[in-house]
């Protein structure tokens, strides 16, 4: 397998962990999820900020078609999803996908890059916060602070009991960035056989610039090599011409390298 299809599989694996989180969480969010060989459909039916339901990981072991859309799609339909976000790898796209979007109400939405790096030993740089893995009365403050800091609309407090629930499986590890008690960043390494991926990274605003998240990035590439893991993928949004994208900024720092630019497709019913 190339890299590419090694980092998709990965990412598609622990977007499809989340039909393991406990059975209330489950039910409140209304998850469900269906494999489709390796592609994964996650539908979060009751996520009011529409980032969670998603396809992805299709195209490596059989073709994307439109037929193929149709039966991924079909699923989300019997689950009630108003909206899918499907995030395909550019190789995998076929040469009729612009008319296989138009056929099935696909728009085009944001970009996010993918990253990769090899993993191994890393340095440590200065801060003046506190880094480590979170402890179980940490998850309501780390689930926050991502509340906060992405800016999710969760005022009955869902989405957060959901990310705090993550930290239960037994493959992701949370880890946290304090300002003497305050948790003030999060971050989380999710350990996939001999690849890692780096999600859940956010900081509150006004911690921003501390080095919260370089010190976050190295302490779990230095964590994903002791696990065994022989490279580290990471993702996060393209910024815009003109603009920065200090998430990005800091993965480039830490030895991270672009390997392409991956549109979300968004398809609403």
């Amino acid at each position: 397998m190339d890299l590419a299809e090694v980092v998709e599989a990965t990412e598609a694996n622990l977007m499809f962990e989340l039909t393991k989180v406990a059975e209330p969480v489950r039910e409140r969010m209304g998850i469900s999820g269906r494999r489709f060989g390796r592609g994964v459909a996650l539908s979060v039916r009751n996520d009011p900020s529409e980032f969670w339901s998603r396809a992805q990981g299709f195209g490596f072991d059989k073709p994307v078609t439109g037929e193929l859309i149709s039966e991924v799609l079909a699923f989300f339909r019997s689950e009630g999803t108003e909206v899918v976000n499907v995030q395909l790898a550019p190789e995998v796209l076929p040469d009729d996908w612009a008319g296989i979007c138009r056929s099935h109400g696909l728009t085009e939405g944001p970009t996010v890059v993918k990253l990769a790096r090899d993993a191994g030993p890393a340095e440590q740089p200065p801060t003046t916060l506190r880094i480590g893995p979170i402890k179980p009365a940490d998850r309501a403050a780390w689930a926050a602070v991502q509340i906060e800091a992405f800016g999710f609309a969760d005022d009955d407090g869902r989405i957060a009991e959901m990310l705090a629930t993550i930290n239960d499986l037994p493959e992701v590890t949370g880890y946290a960035a304090w300002d003497g008690d305050k948790l003030v960043a999060t971050a989380a390494l999710y350990v996939d056989g001999k690849v890692g991926q780096f999600v859940s990274a956010a900081t509150l605003p006004e911690y921003r610039g501390r080095g919260a998240q370089s010190a976050l990035l190295a302490r779990r590439v230095e964590d994903a090599f002791a696990a065994g893991c022989r490279w580290i993928a990471a993702d996060t949004g393209r910024p815009g011409d003109g603009e920065q994208n200090p998430s990005l900024n800091n993965l480039l720092r830490a030895g991270f390298k672009v390997l392409y630019d991956r549109p979300v497709w968004v398809w609403r019913q």
